[in-house]
């Protein structure tokens, strides 16, 4: 069986949940992608667990700093400083929140039963990668924006990372299920195939027909 190079349909679907079962390009493996609207909750929690995380690391900054001001620290009246620290801590936080998205899965990626891996061949970013594509996401401003258009398309590509897409894991393909074909591309090869079969009699002549 050839190995097909490009991530579109295979002219296979799903069979528990009829979305179109696609190739690594690399590998040849089969995966389903997660919907949109998964893609867009799992997304939502993240955000949602990340801002808990760093709220909490901002509180224990005040406090610090209250601390400080209160025995008298120069250090704890530079404003510069702990604004600097807090910009620090943020990016940090979303790096080592990154390093575990890119690993284990991140919060809303279990939450949702998806996984972002390579389209080429299925693995996850891994811990460096999977930190400094966290800290995109600071600097990508619309990304909520296509995460939301993603979601009403019904895609589910890892948005503004063409070589990543997130795959449902919950699918029956990851469940051990086989595909089964595309109905429509079924039934578009038959009409084709009628079709081509008729051709002969478009002008009322057999096959066999001799002029």
């Amino acid at each position: 069986m050839s190995i097909s190079k490009s991530p579109s349909s295979t002219g296979l679907v799903d069979a528990a949940n009829g979305r179109p079962v696609r190739r690594h390009t690399d590998t040849g493996a089969y995966y389903v992608k997660a919907s949109g609207g998964a893609h867009f909750w799992g997304r939502v929690l993240d955000s949602i667990v990340f801002l808990a995380g760093y709220s909490v690391l901002a509180v224990i900054t005040a406090v610090a700093r209250n601390a400080m001001m209160n025995s008298g620290s120069l250090l704890a009246f530079n404003d510069g400083f702990w604004l600097t620290l807090y910009v620090v801590l943020w990016f940090l936080g979303l790096f080592v929140y990154g390093m575990i998205w890119g690993t284990a899965g991140s919060v809303g990626d279990a939450a949702v039963g998806m996984r972002s891996v390579r389209i080429k061949d299925g693995t996850t970013s891994g811990a460096w990668l999977g930190g400094w594509r966290a800290i995109c996401w600071s600097f990508f401003p619309f990304f909520v924006v296509m995460v939301i258009a993603a979601a009403v398309s019904g895609g589910s590509g890892d948005t503004w990372d063409p070589k990543f897409a997130a795959v449902d894991r919950r699918s029956g393909l990851a469940l051990g299920q086989q595909p089964v074909p595309d109905p429509k591309a079924v039934a578009a090869a038959r009409a084709a195939e009628a079709e081509r079969q008729d051709l002969p009699n478009l002008y009322g002549r057999s096959p066999d027909a001799r002029p």
